[in-house]
């Protein structure tokens, strides 16, 4: 009897929905993950830089969904994350109009050792090609290909796009039905100033909301389990404030941002011994009406991502799930 070979599948995109994807397909078929730059997880980023560590990407997460809970149980298990007790406020006009410390009565969570520790987690024994910035696609009868500047790549049986999706915008050829769903999709942009210090802890606090601002969020990276020291400070802006001042220079932002700092903080700020700027250019989508699944069974074409969801970790980790099983059902 002649075995059945595997379907094989491209998956553009190592953020927490590829790889998870990736993760659960891979009995079923033969994936590849392909991704444009060199690192896995998306905006589950932490960049460490002389002796500092920052998440500049997601800075937290919660688990309401009860497969997210097995899940995240999971990674505890693996010492991929744990439970980060902040003493959290919430700042207006640079007061605080209230303060609690997250706990287990609502448990927050973060990467442990550091955000991407759950991208590595996943990726384990996960084919992924990084440095692939993919071009174009192309479909050849029953086959995809897959473009990039110096060559084809493929032939593949379903691609998957878990990518932000005005990204995925930029290669999908016009006559795409799913394409006029992906232009409705609006994702927002935000600055995150990271800030090292060779001193001790001088806020009163480990996280912030804040608002009235053009920050949202601070936060003591340095607090999170596993970090240790130095002290590693995130200030994130407000999508809308990053969305106005696109054009301005990474300088006049990283003032700009610092000058906010103070304001709300009370602290003099500019004795930072590191300082760096990441501009994240989709890193808010906004909660949909309703769940978005795009997957077109004829062309073996699909999308999963946070933004088909709330532009959350959880949603991500949802999307891909339930893209799995209804390929799963399929027998791919």
């Amino acid at each position: 009897m002649i075995k059945k070979s595997k379907p094989k599948i491209a998956i553009i995109g190592a953020g927490l929905a590829g790889l998870n994807l990736a993760r659960l397909l891979g009995e079923l078929a033969d994936v590849i993950v392909f991704e444009k730059s060199n690192k896995l997880g998306g905006r589950l980023s932490t960049l460490n830089e002389q002796g500092f560590s920052f998440d500049h990407g997601a800075q937290f997460f919660t688990a309401k969904n009860p497969a997210f809970q097995i899940f995240v149980k999971e990674l505890e298990a693996h010492h991929a994350a744990e439970q980060w007790n902040a003493r959290f406020v919430e700042l207006k006009f640079g007061e605080i109009q209230s303060e609690r410390t997250w706990d287990k009565d609502f448990p927050h969570y973060v990467g442990s050792p550091a955000m991407n520790s759950i991208a590595q987690y996943l990726a384990q024994d996960i084919n992924i090609r990084f440095n692939q910035t993919i071009t174009g696609i192309k479909k050849i009868k029953a086959n995809w290909l897959l473009e990039t500047a110096n060559s084809e790549i493929g032939p593949f049986d379903w691609l998957i796009v878990a990518i932000p999706a005005e990204q995925a915008n930029d290669f999908l050829p016009k006559n795409l039905s799913p394409k006029m769903m992906l232009q409705d999709v609006k994702m927002q942009p935000c600055f995150t100033l990271m800030l090292g210090y060779e001193i001790e802890n001088f806020f009163d606090w480990d996280a912030a909301f804040v608002s009235d601002s053009i920050l949202s969020w601070v936060s003591v990276n340095s607090s999170k389990p596993n970090r240790g020291k130095p002290l590693s400070i995130i200030a994130m802006s407000t999508n809308e404030w990053a969305n106005q001042n696109l054009s301005k220079s990474d300088s006049i932002i990283i003032n700009e941002i610092l000058n906010e700092l103070a304001k709300i903080s009370g602290k003099t700020l500019n004795e930072a011994s590191f300082i760096k700027l990441k501009r994240w250019k989709y890193a808010n989508a906004s909660r949909q009406e309703q769940a978005l699944e795009i997957v077109d069974y004829p062309l073996k074409l699909a999308f999963c991502g946070d933004w088909c969801i709330s532009g959350r970790i959880e949603s991500a980790f949802m999307s891909s799930l339930n893209l799995a099983n209804k390929l799963k059902n399929l027998n791919v």
